[in-house]
């Protein structure tokens, strides 16, 4: 590059600006310098509130007959809350303290506050300290999202005329980057999803114990004739949808033998591509699997002793060739079909197979057959090795499907 049309210079300029014009985008960067502290918050539902202009009640007034009503919200995060002294004075009717009032924010994307709010501070186990907002100032970002400034004052010292308004109760949660779920969701679903995570994270660990072979640092099984195999597609679906992530121990997960080059094109006609897509015809992926030896010079199966081999797949079925998910749950998911009373050899019900079903269909599972999971005879086997990621895989869509609504 010549010296004068050289831009180096103007390049680094502008990644700096928009390193920091992003870091001015980020919710939680301009809190960087402010404590958090958890309360419990009380927004202005103002779908159930009904204030009449001409009868003048202000927003302030949450006494027996008053029409404001609250969405009320646990562990709700406000930075920027101070640390308070108070000042006792002689006054004319004897020692008076001075009137405590804060400056705290919210973080943006999560409620639209209100003059009139309440928030009371969960911290304070003596007494009780509702503090309510008289002022609201918004500030837009970049990315058009809304942050807020609040002004408040320590108004009372009991909560329960404004606990008697709350007409819903939330819930404030962490949120992994780049997913699509809420901030602030409902408690009732917050529960639901919270069951189906601790059981996505058994299923997690189950997996991990079971399947996870170190001798060769990734997952294999081995089937009825005690061949063990490797199957690069099961592998290919854990990397790309995370299926493991987040549980109680972190396995890296890659692939240990190199990929031919119509891997992608095979992978895409595969039964993983089709729950990636939510394809109802999954009869038509491929599920028959064979297997051929591994023979990969270099590779850490090569310096084993005892032979693996690489799961193929195929559009028919052969002699020799087995089903890596049995067919009868594909036929129910294309005919929309709910397992009710078929029993297992174990003289169990297993319902657990309409929560695969239910996700094609985009319908809600029940407790009822999240509880049937733990009806499976986990074990080192074919079934549970292709099972148990799939499992995770539709119970975490289902979470994000749940937490995905907010106030």
């Amino acid at each position: 590059m010549g010296k004068i049309l050289s831009t180096s210079f103007k390049d680094s300029v502008e990644d700096i600006t928009g390193l920091y014009s992003n870091l001015v985008n980020n919710p939680f960067y301009m809190f960087n310098d402010k404590s958090p502290t958890i309360v419990t918050y009380y927004n202005i539902n103002t779908t159930y509130t009904s204030v009449d202009p001409g009868s003048k009640i202000e927003y302030d007034y949450v006494g027996k007959d008053s029409p404001i009503r609250y969405n009320k919200i646990k562990d709700f995060i406000l930075f920027g809350f101070p640390k308070i002294e108070l000042n006792n004075e002689l006054g004319d009717f004897g020692l008076e303290n001075d009137k405590i009032e804060v400056d705290v924010y919210i973080v943006p994307e999560t409620i639209i506050p209100y003059e009139g709010d309440w928030f009371e501070v969960q911290h304070i186990k003596d007494s009780t300290w509702l503090f309510q907002v008289t002022d609201v100032q918004k500030d837009t970002l970049e990315n058009g999202s809304n942050a807020y400034k609040l002004h408040a004052k320590l108004e009372r010292q009991t909560n329960e005329e404004v606990q008697e308004k709350v007409v819903d109760n939330f819930q404030m949660i962490e949120v992994y980057n780049g997913t699509n779920i809420a901030q602030i969701v409902k408690c009732v679903d917050y529960e639901i999803a919270s069951k189906m995570d601790r059981m996505a994270v058994r299923l997690k660990g189950y997996y991990n114990d079971i399947f996870f072979n170190p001798g060769v640092q990734t997952y294999t099984y081995e089937d009825l004739t005690s061949v063990r195999i490797y199957d690069p597609y099961m592998i290919e679906f854990l990397k790309r949808n995370d299926v493991l992530a987040h549980g109680e121990k972190f396995i890296h997960v890659t692939h240990q033998l190199p990929t031919q080059r119509t891997f992608s094109i095979d992978y895409d006609k595969t039964i993983f591509r089709f729950f990636e897509d939510k394809d109802k015809d999954i009869t038509k992926s491929r599920f028959i699997i064979g297997a051929k030896a591994i023979e990969a010079y270099g590779t850490i199966f090569y310096s084993r002793y005892e032979a693996y081999y690489e799961a193929v797949y195929y559009p028919t079925f052969k002699k020799f060739f087995s089903y890596c998910v049995d067919e009868e749950i594909l036929f129910n998911i294309v005919e929309h079909k709910l397992i009710k009373d078929i029993k297992d050899q174990n003289g169990n019900t297993p319902i657990w197979q309409n929560i695969l079903v239910k996700y094609f269909w985009d319908e809600d599972i029940t407790q009822e057959e999240l509880d049937s999971i733990n009806d499976i005879d986990f074990k080192y086997s074919k079934d549970a090795f292709y099972l148990i990621p799939l499992l995770i895989f539709c119970l975490e869509k289902d979470i994000d499907k749940v937490l995905g609504v907010t106030i």
